[in-house]
């Protein structure tokens, strides 16, 4: 008796603690990325597109600099538009589901990586518009208007670029550490015709 009320209260301690651990899906986990990503996604496309619109009006109501200002942030959206449906569209094709423990891992340090590569690219950009800005110093007439113009863009939109990275990367490492979590609570042994997983809480 004693030791079938022992094994009792040990069930009971388990199963209390199992419930007050915060409740975990893979299948939620990835949904949850993915959604992440496709909002982000809608954000660039409206960006872009408030730019585009926005640029090819102004370029016809401004002149010297402005105009070429202007013109750049609509000529830039393009790209971004396009990377932006582009990238939409694919993550709605993308299921929660179909992913096992090792490549919800694979995908989530992947979109981590993707947002790191791009914010060093933003800081690029910046770098290209200042340089821009001092070559267009040297010219003159319309020459220096558009170095300067479209310098002044570059440094615009790589510095949208970059607080939008910063912001998406930030989001998706805080979600990963719910995956690398459980994933570190979890052993792996194996022997001669034997594999199996234990889960430690």
């Amino acid at each position: 008796m004693y030791k079938i009320g022992c094994t009792l209260i040990c069930c009971l301690l388990l199963a209390a603690r199992l419930a007050a651990q915060e409740p975990f899906s893979l299948e939620s986990f990835n949904r949850e990325r993915i959604h992440t990503t496709k909002t982000a996604m809608v954000v660039l496309g409206g960006w872009s597109a408030a730019n585009i619109a926005t640029g090819l009006v102004a370029m016809g109501q401004t002149s010297g600099e402005a105009r070429y200002f202007h013109q750049m942030n609509a000529i830039w959206n393009v790209v971004n538009l396009g990377i932006a449906t582009a990238g939409y569209l694919g993550n709605r094709r993308l299921h929660p589901a179909d992913y096992n423990w090792q490549q919800s891992i694979r995908e989530q340090n992947k979109i981590e990586k993707i947002y790191l590569v791009n914010g060093a690219l933003d800081l690029a950009y910046i770098l290209g518009g200042l340089y821009a800005r001092e070559y267009g110093k040297n010219q003159s007439g319309k020459e220096q208007d558009r170095w300067k113009g479209y310098g002044s863009s570059i440094i615009f939109q790589g510095g949208f670029l970059l607080l939008y990275d910063v912001v998406n990367i930030s989001l998706h490492h805080r979600h990963g550490k719910k995956l690398y979590k459980r994933w570190e609570g979890m052993q792996v042994s194996i022997a001669p015709g034997h594999m199996g997983a234990v889960y430690t809480f």
